[in-house]
């Protein structure tokens, strides 16, 4: 299918709609610098299936609700979108099965986290909003000599209860219970590893432990990643008419 006839073929959606949701938090990602050029991956479990909705080759800011396919944990394509599942979605099944409470995989290669990632330096709390990252990111590097099935499996008990993987020479992974939680966490990390780069430049130190846990415990308590994922939300109406064009009109 061309490109003409892909824009004119796009499905009309609710704004409820998952498929919409998805594209919507892809491009709230692109906004704020996670694109990851045709790579990286946004997912979400479709409830009561053992299947999820992922996104295919194609720059984040791209995407239509009508790209987005249906994928099995077998790895089958149940539902295809106009454009094909990315090929590197199988750690997204491993995970799902391994995390029932994980609803939303996202993985980019965004720039701050991918040159944090080469020095082997973890992951701190170098600005306040990296507290709610206390304890929750993991060090990973990819095996090239693992199949794609054995390296999900070992990603997901390297991640074990945890939110993030760091990943080494390419950027991060990151879970959450929706859609809206793990694109902020997101979106807020690359933000903070951009601000852990600078502060280790000029000698700067992480924030204390008992601080940290403090500024988390607020940013969770009055609903921070909500308020952010709506505030973006707000600014995609503005910058994105394309997205909202596949909106059912009354």
């Amino acid at each position: 299918m061309s490109l003409v006839q892909d824009v004119a073929a796009t499905r009309v959606v609710s704004e409820s709609d998952p498929r919409f949701q998805i594209a919507a938090a892809r491009r709230i990602l692109h906004r704020e610098g996670l694109d990851s050029q045709v790579g990286g991956h946004v997912s979400l479990r479709v409830p009561g299936e053992d299947a999820f909705l992922v996104t295919p080759f194609q720059y984040f800011d791209e995407t239509l609700p009508e790209h987005v396919s249906k994928v099995g944990f077998d790895m089958q394509v149940r539902e295809p979108g106009t454009l094909p599942a990315s090929v590197g979605i199988t750690f997204h099944a491993s995970i799902y099965q391994a995390r029932p409470d994980v609803n939303c995989v996202i993985h980019t290669h965004a720039k701050n986290m991918a040159v944090l990632s080469t020095t082997d330096v973890p992951f701190g709390v170098y600005y306040d909003y990296a507290a709610l990252f206390l304890d929750e990111v993991v060090a990973w590097k990819d095996d090239p000599d693992l199949v794609p099935s054995e390296e999900g499996e070992m990603m997901a008990r390297a991640l074990g209860p945890r939110r993030a993987l760091l990943m080494g020479h390419h950027g991060s992974l990151h879970v959450g219970d929706s859609l809206e939680h793990t694109t902020i966490e997101a979106l807020l990390m690359e933000l903070c590893a951009g601000y852990q780069l600078a502060a280790m430049a000029v000698g700067g130190k992480p924030l204390d432990e008992h601080t940290a846990r403090s500024y988390r415990n607020a940013y969770l308590k009055y609903g921070f990643r909500e308020q952010m994922w709506l505030a973006n939300y707000r600014r995609l109406l503005r910058s994105d008419p394309d997205l909202f064009a596949t909106l059912a009109r009354d």
